[in-house]
This record gives structure tokens, sequence and C-alpha cells, in this order.
């Protein structure tokens, strides 16, 4: 009893203490000591009294050093001698946590004459951060924009810094227009070649699989918002702008009608025994002799595959090289099986021998399918490929 009572205790004053932010607050977690203690202030005082009485000084504490902790940091980041990359947005995001910190703590009625001494808001301090951050995105992307004509990432560059300028600002600058303008240089064009002659396949199959993989990449929308797909047809969509890169394809072997018949035995035995014979007992008892029966159950299995594969690879427009290259292969297996049994068929315990399928695939309806197979996977080849901008 004594123990569970000791037990009990020791309970309440964790939760005690957890409660009212004094475990943050040791931790120097102090943002959470002051929600914590906040939180437990707006609580009726209930079972964990002590709670309720420790919380008004546990949040003073903590507010005290949370506070000292952001402006050290916002002076910092603040300071010409920091090199931080935009150093302007991590400042902002200690005013959002100043305000945090305030905002809890004004929650305590009991805290008005102390907490008088700091800002209530940083509205100000916010909105002026935000223009900073905004001229620096502004100041980067105007240096890249000056090289978007002769260079696609740095075009790829100025847009995306113009947009975080403009999330930091609406349209900062009349940031929205350059941006547009540098999209147009930011977007990798890749036109899709027909098929390279094959002596693998017949030129209308190679026609037909052509057409699909066409038909597939033309139902997507564009990979990435830098990168446009154009199919030969397409290629007057880029007029006017610089085609990047050329995606090539060629069959590189097709097996229409490839046939393998194997087949495994096994020896099968019946659930039951049956009279197999006779014997003598002592001369002149006879008995039967009773065992499981057996045989030998053959089952054939005839498969017949077509498989095709494809290679692609992107080139340079500009210098040839080949950026990437990877095979596509699709496989179509018919199959079916067949059995036949030598034996007692008393050991097959009623089971049925399979029957064959007579009536195999035709070599179209094989290619069709991996035609089709083939098709979408191409598609999907160059969606992965390009959903990373390169």
């Amino acid at each position: 009893m004594r123990r569970l009572l000791m037990i009990s205790v020791l309970a309440c004053y964790v939760l005690t203490a957890c409660s009212s932010g004094q475990a943050a607050l040791r931790r120097h977690k102090f943002d959470l000591a002051v929600r914590k203690a906040s939180q437990r202030l707006q609580q009726p005082r209930g079972w964990g009294k002590r709670g309720h009485t420790l919380a008004p000084q546990v949040l003073r504490t903590a507010f005290e050093q949370g506070y000292q902790q952001h402006q050290s940091e916002i002076r910092r980041l603040s300071s010409p001698a920091a090199q931080i990359p935009f150093r302007w947005e991590p400042v902002y995001e200690q005013y959002r946590l100043l305000q945090a910190l305030t905002d809890n703590a004004r929650s305590c009625t009991a805290c008005a004459d102390w907490l008088a001494l700091y800002p209530a808001t940083y509205d100000d301090r916010q909105r002026e951060t935000r223009e900073l951050a905004a001229a620096d995105r502004y100041e980067v992307a105007e240096q890249a924009f000056a090289f978007r004509e002769e260079n696609r990432l740095a075009a790829k560059d100025a847009y995306l810094n113009y947009r975080k300028a403009m999330e930091w600002v609406p349209d900062y600058r009349q940031a929205r227009g350059k941006a547009e303008d540098a999209l147009a240089l930011a977007i990798l064009r890749v036109v899709v070649e027909p098929f390279s002659p094959s002596p693998e396949l017949d030129r209308d199959d190679q026609a037909d699989l052509q057409r699909l993989v066409f038909r597939e990449i033309g139902r997507q929308t564009a990979p990435s918002e830098f990168v446009r797909l154009y199919s030969p047809d397409e290629g007057d969509a880029a007029f006017g702008w610089p085609i990047h890169q050329a995606v090539q394809m060629v069959v590189t072997r097709y097996r229409p009608y490839d046939e393998r018949v194997s087949s495994a035995s096994t020896t099968v035995y019946s659930d039951k025994e049956y009279k197999v014979g006779e014997k003598k007992i002592n001369d002149s008892t006879k008995v039967d002799i009773k065992e499981k029966v057996k045989g030998t159950l053959t089952t054939y299995r005839k498969e017949i595959c077509a498989r095709l594969e494809v290679s692609v690879r992107a080139i340079d427009t500009e210098t040839g090289q080949v950026l990437w290259e990877e095979p596509v292969s699709e496989s179509e297996i018919w199959a079916t099986e067949w059995q036949k049994f030598d034996g007692d068929e008393r050991a097959l315990n009623g089971q049925s021998l399979k029957t064959a399928d007579f009536f195999e695939p035709s070599r179209w309806s094989l290619f069709r399918e991996i035609r089709d197979d083939m098709a979408s996977s191409v598609a999907y080849l160059l969606r992965r490929r390009y959903s990373r901008d390169q």
C-alpha cells in the first residue's frame, strides 16, 4: 500500500511538472515551455493545483530566456558579417516564433505587468523582413536573368527566384512578368524521334508500335514544369525555341514465337490401402496383403513466349553526346499443361488429369500484347527520366 502511494505521488509530480512546462524549461525548450504553461493556466485548477501555481513562474522564466534566444539569433543573422544565403528568410522565421511566444504568454492575465516591458506585436518587423527577403531573391534573379538567353539553367534559376520574391511580397517590383519571360527560356525542349529502322521488326509492325508510343506520350501531362516532350508532328509547336535534346528509339530484339516443352514426373500413392495379394499363415490360413497402390504422374508444360526489346537514348542536339541510354524489355508468355498417368489409377484418389488447351495463340495476338505493353513502358520511362529536370 505504501509503495502504491509513493508511485501515485511520483506520478502526480511528473504530471504536474509536464503540464506546467517545467520539464520543457529544464531542457531549454523555451517556446514549448511557454506554450505548456499557458495551456495549464487556461485550465481549471482541479487536481493538479501545484501545476497551476508553478505555471506563471515557469512561463515568465521561459519567456525571458526564449525572447533573448530569438533576439540573439536575429542579431546574428542580420549582421552584414553573416555569410548566409537569403539570411532574411530565417530572420523572418525568428520573428514568427517570437510572435507565437508572445501570443502564448499574453494569454496569462496575471503576467500583464512584466509583459508590458516587451513588444506585443512584431508585425512591422515581419513586414520589413519580408521586403528584405524579397529583395534578396530579386537580386539573385536579376543576376541570373542577364544570362537567360545563353544558359537555360540560368533562366530557370531566375524564374525560381522571381517566384520566391513574389511569395514574400506579391508581384515584387513587377517580378511576375520577368518570371514568365524567364520560364519560356528555362524549359527543356525534347523531341521524340520516330523509331530508327531495324531488321528485327516488320516495317508495318514497327509503325504500329511507334503510333502507340506517341499516343501514350500525348495522353500524359508534361513530366515537369520545366520539360516539354514533342512528337515529330508537334515539332512546329517549339518553333522559334531551341530544341535541347532528341530521344531516339530502336528495336534491338524481337522473338515472336519461342516454344518450349518441359515435363516433370512424380510417384503418387493412394490414400487408402488396397488388397494386392494373399499369403498363408501357419501353412493353412490365408490373409489379404494390403498396401497403398502407386503410379507415376507426369505433368507436361508447353510455353510459347514472345519478347520485344527496345533501346531508348537521349542525345544533346548541339554536341551529339549521348546523355542517357536505357533498354526496355517486354514479354508475353502463353502456357498450357497436361498430364499422363502410368500405374494403378486408384493412386489418383479420384483426381482428374489435366488436359491441354489446344488453341494456341497466334503470333499476331502475342505481338499485340507486347506492343501495347511496350508503348506504355516507353512512355513511362520518358516520364520518369524527365520528371527530374535535366
